[in-house]
């Protein structure tokens, strides 16, 4: 009869490669493609640059590049370009340990936002748990504040629209068919009815997709609330419609146009009427 390992030496191997495990879903895995970065030349800006060309070589929408225009004419667009064609530092950074981190350039080489308005989506993928590019969203209720739900065991928050600056990959959106009315209407319900609610993974598997905000079972995570918020006015920003709403389902909706991005290639937001 052969010898049987002695348990202590089964939780030693499992005490072991736990860590590593996690290390490598965190690290290598997680980090197998890093952001977007031009693989194409700089062009040269004009005052006639068309949407598309703007759109490739700094990453602005038209009503961002407009502003930016207005604010600082051909130089500060030629800037934006600039800045899109330079490649950040870059850290991984715990946000609960080792089991969710975020991706994060540094302070100084963080991007400007251009363009924030009442009802306007911030989707970032630079956030992971255990390998899996879940990232973030958060809704901006205004210029200087943006409704976020992050992290598990805490309540919806207003924040400064700040750290989003600081994310390796980032993409402002807005909701094409919206009035500017419209938007406001959102993102007064959402502070008025979102604000410091309890974060719950399962938001929306439970009972209706989407409950009353009195309901027993209502919750939100960061996708989620930027879902719900737009579903109470009549617009599904989930592309597959699916029960779990996710970064990527806001980022593929065909209800959404791009205000700005980077670390993200505009050239999935230039197919046939389609986003990545």
């Amino acid at each position: 009869m052969g010898r049987q390992k002695k348990p202590w030496r089964r939780w030693g191997l499992l005490l072991f490669l736990t860590p590593l495990a996690v290390y490598l879903l965190q690290g290598p895995w997680a980090h197998r493609s890093g952001p977007f970065f031009p693989d194409y030349p700089q062009a040269t800006l004009t005052e006639d640059s068309s949407d598309e060309t703007i759109l490739l070589q700094t990453g602005l929408g038209r009503s961002a590049a407009e502003r930016l225009l207005e604010s600082g004419g051909l130089e500060a667009l030629r800037r934006a370009q600039t800045a899109f064609f330079t490649l950040p530092g870059r850290q991984c950074e715990p946000l609960l340990g080792w089991f969710t981190r975020e991706d994060r350039c540094d302070e100084a080489s963080g991007t400007p936002l251009a363009d924030l308005r009442p009802g306007d989506l911030l989707v970032t993928l630079s956030t992971h748990s255990l390998g899996w590019r879940h990232g973030h969203a958060g809704l901006v209720v205004n210029e200087d504040t943006v409704l976020e739900c992050a992290v598990w065991g805490d309540n919806s928050v207003f924040q400064s629209p700040d750290h989003w600056r600081t994310y390796t990959s980032c993409a402002v959106l807005r909701v094409k068919a919206a009035s500017p009315a419209l938007r406001q209407e959102v993102a007064n319900y959402a502070k008025e009815h979102l604000y410091d609610v309890p974060y719950r993974l399962t938001a929306g598997w439970i009972g209706a997709k989407d409950p009353e905000p009195e309901d027993w079972q209502f919750g939100l995570q960061c996708a989620y609330l930027v879902w719900y918020a737009w579903a109470r006015f009549g617009y599904d920003l989930d592309a597959d419609g699916g029960r779990l709403v996710t970064a990527s389902d806001l980022l593929r909706s065909d209800l959404v146009e791009v205000v700005q991005l980077w670390g993200m290639d505009p050239r999935a937001w230039l197919e046939v009427g389609g986003n990545q």
